[in-house]
């Protein structure tokens, strides 16, 4: 509760009934208490202003791809008998998805509030539809809301937060056909056609054989061992689906104090995203390795190949909620041997910068069976020869489509902080 004339009102009312007493004025008498029930009405009524007064949100969407527009209906509902007089409204917008129908303001948090001012009749409802465009990627909240009311006289005024808790949406990022980047969407990574490649799937052991020379330790049942007292194998099912690897190197810059290039990382994110969907859709069996972590967490990013349903939304949000912190090196992830590649994958990285501990990894994956592409995002010469890996320069391609879609708004600038701030960057100076 918070009030205008604070407790002002008690005092007064006291002092006039108590000086008309001592005077023996009926007039002043009759104007303490006057004031005293008016003030007491007035109290009374701020209490009660903000009971049953209900806002709602309701989003029609929580995933949106970059370009396309999230309506969202706010409903305060005032479900008693006592009208209110006046109500202000505030709401959290979020940052990257203006409002295009409605003006807002920026609050003490430095984001966007949108406020509305009106008054509530007796079980009277109002409704107010307004429309979010996704213009950055990312994982944005809208929310919470906050309602001030109080009485008539607008001598006492009640704040509370109100409605659910904020409500996400997830802005997945822009993806590309392979043949709008200059790849041949029937062999992108330049692996052979066909999917008669036979690999077991260490995920499906369908029994037990003695061990014979050249398994490896993993292959071992150490349970079924000590049991028969000999050296067991797994026998794991074959199968023939192919798995593709997008592995997404977050650094812009081969120094991490230089900072991160906005623009850079964002060309990362929508050509990482435009080929795990490009594989999805082909049918592979789609993973994804990124060497950031998850929003409130400090594990990286991987999500383990598979062609489940939800596999590629699943990708999609990953990609969306990354930003230019690093939490290892993708060396490191690629070659993480609690976490092994499927054997035989496709390993497709995407980088702006290429560094000595990664080529060699490269070149390790290409000599245990694994297909290895990288797509290069920046024009910088890299210095490491990486040979005879293929590489695809995607640069001058995604400048053409960049500008574009500069023109129409829906891209991080490389000196836009404001923008690179809610993607949690720091734009070099």
């Amino acid at each position: 509760m918070r009030t205008v004339i604070r407790d002002s009102w008690l005092l007064v009312s006291s002092v006039l009934i108590a000086i008309g007493l001592l005077s023996g004025s009926i007039v002043i008498v009759s104007l303490g208490v006057l004031v005293l029930g008016t003030g007491a009405a007035a109290r009374l009524w701020s209490r009660l202003s903000l009971e049953e007064v209900v806002l709602t949100r309701e989003l029609s969407e929580h995933r949106v791809y970059v370009g396309e527009t999230v309506r969202v209906q706010l409903t305060l509902e005032n479900r008693k008998p006592l009208p209110v007089p006046w109500i202000e409204v505030q709401t959290g917008m979020p940052r990257g998805m203006p409002v295009i129908d409605a003006r807002t303001h920026i609050g003490a948090s430095g984001s966007p509030v949108l406020e509305r001012n009106t008054s509530l009749g007796r079980r009277d409802r109002i409704e107010w539809p307004i429309t979010l465009r996704a213009i950055h990627r990312g994982y944005f909240r809208v929310g919470p809301s906050r309602l001030r009311s109080g009485d008539i006289f607008g001598f006492f005024e009640r704040e509370v937060v109100t409605g659910a808790p904020a409500d996400g949406i997830v802005v997945y990022p822009r993806t590309y056909a392979l043949p709008d980047l200059g790849l041949d969407s029937a062999r992108p990574f330049g692996e052979q056609r066909g999917g008669n490649r036979i690999y077991e799937d260490p995920s499906r052991v369908i029994g037990i054989r003695d061990y014979e020379p050249g398994d490896t330790m993993r292959r071992i049942d150490w349970k079924a061992t000590a049991r028969v007292q000999r050296l067991q194998s797994r026998v794991y099912e074959p199968s023939r689906t192919q798995s593709v690897v997008v592995a997404l190197n977050i650094p812009t810059f081969e120094q991490q104090w230089q900072g991160s290039d906005p623009l850079l990382l964002e060309r990362g994110v929508s050509l990482a995203a435009s080929l795990a969907r490009a594989a999805y859709e082909g049918g592979s069996a789609v993973g994804l390795i990124a060497n950031g972590s998850f929003p409130d967490a400090d594990r990286p990013i991987r999500i383990g190949a598979s062609s489940h349903p939800q596999q590629l939304n699943h990708v999609l949000e990953a990609l969306a909620m990354v930003t230019a912190f690093t939490t290892s090196r993708m060396s490191a992830e690629l070659e993480d041997h609690r976490r092994a590649l499927p054997a035989g994958a496709t390993v497709v990285l995407v980088a702006a910068v290429m560094n000595e501990d990664l080529a060699a990894s490269l070149q390790r994956l290409r000599t245990a069976g694994h297909f290895v592409h990288v797509v290069k995002t920046s024009h910088a010469p890299w210095r490491i020869p990486i040979d005879p890996i293929r590489v695809s320069e995607l640069a001058t391609i995604m400048e053409a489509h960049e500008a574009e879609l500069e023109r129409q708004g829906l891209l991080v600038d490389r000196g836009d902080e404001a923008a690179a701030a809610a993607l949690g960057m720091r734009v070099p100076a």
